[in-house]
């Protein structure tokens, strides 16, 4: 018996972390499929507004509170929707949910195209991405996963530059996180690459 125990003991260690990595690639691949869900629904809106995508801009409160009206922008995350096929998860990680408990939200808006494409001094007056204008769509950062506790508030996450995005080490999707780019395209990436990534509307390897 005591034979029989160890055996299974020992099997048991041999399996545990296949089995941690198996549950972490599936996480990882519902969060792929979560944002090629975002991106079509970005895709029809496009389609709707002339290829302008929702602002990003503010803080906007609890959804499921209605509370939308702390801000003169309609959140990016009411504006899509429509196009979410009614699909109440579609907008959290199931790997960075489990992280970032205080937000129902896991995904951001790329925001850095209009944050400075408008002309200073500030106040400015936030616009839109434009999808005509990107120069390199297969770079452009897009959305992706928000790697970052945020205020239980916000439902109308943005990011603006690596800093954001990889300051902090992933803590899921084996320390990598998901990024959709401007072309519909899914990678994921554990650190900025200049060769594949861009924040900016017409220049490569642009990291802010």
């Amino acid at each position: 018996m005591l034979v029989v125990i160890a055996i299974i003991s020992i099997l048991a260690s041999m399996l545990l972390p296949a089995l941690g990595k198996a549950k972490e690639q599936g996480m990882s691949i519902k969060c792929v499929s979560n944002l090629h869900q975002i991106g079509l629904a970005m895709m029809m809106y496009g389609d709707d507004s002339e290829d302008r995508l929702p602002v990003s801009y503010a803080s906007i409160g609890d959804p499921n509170g209605g509370n939308w009206t702390n801000s003169t922008f309609t959140p990016w995350t009411r504006a899509l929707s429509p196009y979410f096929a009614n699909d109440t998860n579609l907008l959290r990680c199931p790997g960075f949910d489990s992280f970032y408990k205080q937000s129902g939200f896991n995904y951001f808006m790329g925001s850095v195209a209009f944050a400075y494409n408008e002309t200073p001094p500030p106040p400015w007056t936030p616009t839109s991405v434009n999808l005509r204008s990107i120069t390199y769509p297969s770079f452009y950062v897009l959305s992706g996963d928000c790697n970052y506790p945020t205020s239980p508030n916000n439902a109308d996450l943005n990011d603006n530059d690596t800093n954001v995005l990889f300051a902090l080490p992933s803590p899921t999707h084996n320390n990598r996180v998901n990024v959709l780019f401007a072309d519909w395209h899914v990678t994921h990436y554990k650190r900025f690459n200049g060769a594949e990534m861009t924040f900016s509307y017409d220049n490569p390897a642009i990291n802010w």
